[in-house]
């Protein structure tokens, strides 16, 4: 997984829940408004945290309602429904951010109950999309 930080405690990120929010980098879009643009045009040539992140949240069951995962894109990483169910297993509620752009994936890791709650941002209408997210020829349909 590759994980570029994470903020180690939030109370806005998992509505009604404590949680720690873990940033992935990468995406497949370039909106020009990304609140976190450097993990998605620039991410950090760094080790990824995924062991501390997981060492973080083992000492933290019992304090820590869930988990939010967010980027960048988390669903470009095929390592995600492996990630999300080591959380799962510490007793974690999870919630995905996503674009929605790799529907099978995300349909996979609801399907294995791997997911609590998906904040899907939509970026405008379908045929607008290409403009919006700086990428020509993008399909939304």
């Amino acid at each position: 997984m590759n994980i570029q930080g994470f903020q180690k405690l939030t109370l806005l990120d998992f509505p009604g829940r404590t949680a720690c929010t873990v940033f992935t980098g990468g995406c497949n879009l370039r909106c020009p408004f990304c609140h976190n643009a450097g993990l998605v045009r620039t991410p950090l040539a760094q080790p990824s945290l995924t062991d501390e992140v997981l060492t973080y949240l083992a000492r933290r069951q019992g304090i820590l309602d869930g988990v939010c995962v967010t980027g960048g894109e988390p669903t470009l990483h095929k390592e995600l429904p492996e990630f999300l169910s080591r959380i799962k297993a510490m007793g974690f509620a999870v919630k995905l951010d996503t674009n929605g752009t790799h529907p099978d994936r995300l349909r996979a890791v609801i399907d294995k109950g791997l997911c609590d709650y998906v904040a899907m941002d939509i970026k405008n209408s379908p045929a607008r999309y290409p403009e919006t997210v700086e990428i020509s020829g993008f399909d939304v349909s």
